[in-house]
């Protein structure tokens, strides 16, 4: 086979599947047909080109943070940090996502509450409630993914707390929730900022 032939299976691959990530889909048909407040004004276009820059800085971050896993001077100090950092940019994400998907917000709202308590609850808690939802209100599919900027990086920051030592089963799962929320950022984007 020639590269060439490679490079075009490639291509129409990526151009023509369903935006994907570990914990659902959603072709480009159901992105167009989502309920989105329209960008009407200056402020709103700054607003929502600021969020762009913040998905892209949340994307670079996760990254960094998978990569620091792999350096055997991290401390779950540093990770959990690192771990924080991804929250506060998902929060401003999240402000800007229950702006454009108004039938989010209560949903969103719900998630940010998290915050409060995540230095009381254990990691069962978190699957249960956040992960698959058993604390928040029935939504929409599209809001599923803008949640799990938050809650990923949470349960990281819940892993680290739990494994102070950062052991290799730790290590995987962190570095499993931080890779399955890089597969929830391209859908955000398609929603929050196209």
């Amino acid at each position: 086979m020639s590269k060439s032939f490679l490079y075009s299976i490639l291509f129409i691959s990526i151009c023509f599947s369903p935006l994907s990530n570990s914990s659902g889909t959603m072709s480009e048909k159901q992105i167009e047909n989502v309920k989105k407040t329209e960008i009407e004004n200056e402020d709103q276009r700054q607003r929502i080109s600021i969020t762009a820059g913040l998905l892209a800085a949340y994307e670079f971050a996760a990254k960094k943070l998978i990569n620091n896993l792999e350096n055997e001077s991290s401390t779950s100090k540093a990770i959990s940090k690192q771990a924080e950092v991804l929250l506060v940019l998902s929060e401003d994400i999240i402000a800007s996502a229950r702006f454009r998907l108004p039938q989010c917000d209560e949903y969103l709202t719900k998630t940010l509450a998290l915050k409060d308590s995540l230095n009381d609850m254990s990691h069962e808690t978190l699957e249960k409630d956040y992960h698959h939802d058993a604390a928040l209100p029935k939504a929409p599919s599209e809001c599923y993914h803008t949640k799990d900027l938050f809650v990923h990086p949470a349960t990281v920051i819940i892993l680290t707390r739990d494994d102070p030592s950062l052991n290799n089963a730790t290590k995987s799962s962190i570095n499993a929730e931080i890779t399955e929320v890089l597969g929830h950022t391209e859908l955000v984007r398609q929603l929050v900022i196209y």
